[in-house]
């Protein structure tokens, strides 16, 4: 398996992870195409936000959005990992354990005091908790959400 930066050639596989993503995880709010390929052209564009994909045999099975914070009352920055995901099929590979030290590392290279991130859907909440605290992140607070507001 290998972890790299998105390019173009990845687009409609990308665009399939994502609405993958979606529908498994935002209950109640579809995806949207437009906006998806939105978000991947400022990506390519301005990096922000960052997507990383994960490929097997020259597949892609994954994808982790991440962005580049800064803080509003002190110096630095701090990096999120927004979304990971991993095609059913591959769960319980190494997927997502590489898309997180990848994580780590990019994080590491642009000097970021702290990574931020987890699992605000609901869904395989402690097995993402339990496998970031793998690689040193900490349980911090709770993230919480209103449906309906519009």
């Amino acid at each position: 398996m290998l972890v790299r930066l998105a390019i173009e050639a990845d687009r409609a596989a990308l665009v399939e992870l994502c609405v993958q993503a979606v529908e498994e995880s935002v209950r109640g709010i579809p995806p949207d195409r437009e906006i998806i390929n939105e978000t991947i052209d400022s990506s390519f564009a301005t990096a922000e936000p960052t997507f990383f994909v994960i490929e097997r045999q020259r597949e892609l099975i994954g994808f982790m959005m991440a962005s580049i914070g800064s803080y509003a009352f002190a110096s630095g920055i701090f990096t999120t990992q927004q979304v990971m995901f991993v095609r059913p099929d591959m769960r319980g590979t190494r997927a997502a354990a590489l898309l997180i030290r990848h994580l780590i590392a990019w994080s590491t290279r642009l000097g970021a005091k702290e990574i931020t991130g987890g699992n605000n859907n609901g869904l395989y909440t402690e097995q993402t908790a339990c496998l970031l605290e793998k690689h040193g992140f900490e349980r911090v607070g709770v993230f919480m959400r209103r449906p309906g507001v519009q």
